[in-house]
């Protein structure tokens, strides 16, 4: 059985491969949008007593169709070079918010090879004994088992089709949030060797590999927030077109050995600039003077170290209002690039700042990333609008260029019709779901401990959906169990300030941009974006 499935993945990866390497296809992108409130960074010179403003910031995901196994099964995914596995829930997920996507069926593809272990061994007939994978993404996690099959980019969207076989996690158990409001079904990891599971769970490895067809790079072009245009992919090369008129690709050497080892996509950069003034936050070393730059697809927000950013928000000298919106400074980012020479990334106001009346939100961010990551500063898709970039695993390079964006900006989506009368909904109790949060996977302790910890305010997703009552965001009824004076008098407050909605109100979103249109736009609020395996 064993051989006739492998037999059988042949064959699909054979699939629009021939003439060996050169194969490419791009892959047009939806987008999932949603409106998150982020704090202000303050200042290094701030006083003590500084009050952090929040703001609203629109947060995206950018996510395309792959087809998995033979016959093919279809998924929507994120592409996402900040995470190292492609993940992708199956029917072994029973859980609501697997069974709201679509799910791989091993036993239908004639080209699934079950794994046991994360070295590529092949789980037998009859064998129980397999390891499995679990990954945190913010406040939410899945668990996976290992699995082999193909993958093929552009079935059902254009008769030539690129196909290669990879490893994946195969989703057998995940937490609610942030998964089950997602439109998209998995994500797809196009990060470095250290952030998978194993090396052939990798896709960038699986391109570099002699089985592949196609080239190993991949290139990303985004949409400018109301430009009417598309996102895409491409795989196997890039278009020279999506370039500026003028404008030629600039190639920023990666260092190889300390990339795969963390895992992202890195360049080295000399230094940042706020306007003519260097701000020397890559002079830690004085024998080697660089800070470590990550291109990351998946993460909406710029992050650096919190020293670092509240430097750079005091040298560009934002009012707390922002009404010297028009006066700020251009900030550069100082990279070296191929021949012994330098790239600059320039980013004006509008590109580093979200603005609009209630003030302007940063789209750099403070984070504090692990000892082994030290103090890597992260380039999301704030700055990656504005560039077209390149990721080329075979020159260990990546190219950035600015991006040819058209003029026309996208007609705003026409209202909704008014919805129809329904039957008043039945009220949900106000009350904690301790078993929920016991079990697996969260496996944390109940509600009234959760709430004594702080917890409540640190992840507000869980608190909403597990510990209403005891995080104080809804008032019981007069009468119901549970319900005490102190808890009562919390929701009152918590509402009067506005830090939650009053029960049964829709919620409230701020659209800043109205020409922007997507496939679909999920209102949800989330604290803020979730890393990946970058947390």
């Amino acid at each position: 059985a064993v051989g006739l499935r492998a037999a059988a993945l042949a064959a699909l990866v054979g699939l629009g491969a021939a003439g060996g390497k050169g194969s490419s296809f791009t892959l047009p992108l939806q987008e999932y949008v949603n409106v998150v409130e982020v704090p202000v960074p303050l200042p290094r010179n701030a006083p003590p007593t500084a009050r952090r403003m929040r703001r609203q910031i629109h947060v995206t995901e950018y996510y395309g169709k792959i087809a998995v196994g033979t016959p093919p099964q279809l998924f929507d995914v994120v592409f996402d070079t900040g995470s190292g596995n492609i993940v992708l829930p199956t029917v072994k997920c029973t859980e609501e918010v697997c069974s709201r996507h679509r799910r791989y069926r091993s036993e239908t593809s004639k080209s699934s090879v079950q794994l046991a272990y994360e070295d590529d061994t092949v789980l037998q007939r009859g064998q129980t004994d397999r390891d499995t994978t679990s990954i945190t993404y913010g406040t939410g996690k899945l668990t996976g088992e290992y699995i082999r099959d193909g993958m093929c980019f552009g079935y059902g969207v254009s008769k030539d089709q690129v196909c290669i076989q990879s490893d994946f996690l195969g989703v057998v158990q995940e937490s609610k949030f942030p998964f089950m409001e997602l439109p998209f079904d998995g994500i797809f990891g196009l990060g470095l060797e250290g952030l998978s599971t194993g090396t052939n769970f990798n896709f960038v490895n699986r391109l570099k590999s002699n089985a592949s067809k196609i080239e190993p790079i991949f290139a990303v072009f985004l949409r400018a927030l109301g430009a009417d245009e598309d996102s895409e992919i491409t795989f196997g090369a890039w278009r020279p077109e999506r370039l500026a008129a003028g404008e030629r690709m600039h190639w920023l050497p990666i260092p190889q050995d300390e990339a795969q080892d963390k895992g992202y996509w890195l360049a080295t950069m000399r230094d940042v600039y706020i306007g003519d003034k260097p701000l020397g936050l890559c002079s830690d070393d004085p024998e080697y003077p660089r800070c470590q730059v990550a291109m990351d697809t998946g993460s909406s927000l710029s992050m650096a170290s919190p020293y670092q950013v509240s430097v750079l928000m005091e040298a560009i000298g934002m009012s707390a209002d922002c009404a010297n919106f028009t006066k700020l400074p251009t900030m550069r980012f100082e990279f070296d690039a191929e021949g012994n020479t330098t790239f600059s990334m320039l980013l004006r106001p509008e590109d580093y700042l979200e603005h609009s009346a209630e003030g302007c939100a940063p789209t750099f961010q403070p984070l504090a990333l692990p000892p082994n990551l030290g103090r890597m500063w992260v380039i999301g898709q704030s700055a990656l609008r504005k560039y077209y970039s390149v990721y080329d695993a075979k020159n260990w390079r990546m190219g950035i260029g600015l991006a040819a964006h058209t003029a026309k900006r996208r007609a705003a989506p026409a209202p909704p019709p008014p919805p129809k009368a329904e039957a008043p909904a039945k009220k949900e109790l106000c009350q904690d779901d301790n078993r929920h949060m016991q079990e697996s996977p969260f496996s944390l302790p109940g509600c009234s401990s959760f709430a004594k910890m702080g917890y409540c305010k640190r992840f507000p997703p869980l608190a909403s959906h597990y510990c209403s009552l005891s995080c104080g965001l809804c008032k019981p009824q007069a009468g119901s169990r549970g319900a005490t004076a102190s808890s009562a008098a919390k929701a009152t407050s918590f509402a009067a300030t506005g830090n939650v909605q009053s029960a049964g109100s829709p919620p409230v979103i701020l659209k800043k941009d109205a020409g922007m249109t997507v496939a679909r736009m999920q209102r949800i609020p989330l604290k803020q974006r979730d890393f990946g395996e970058m947390l």
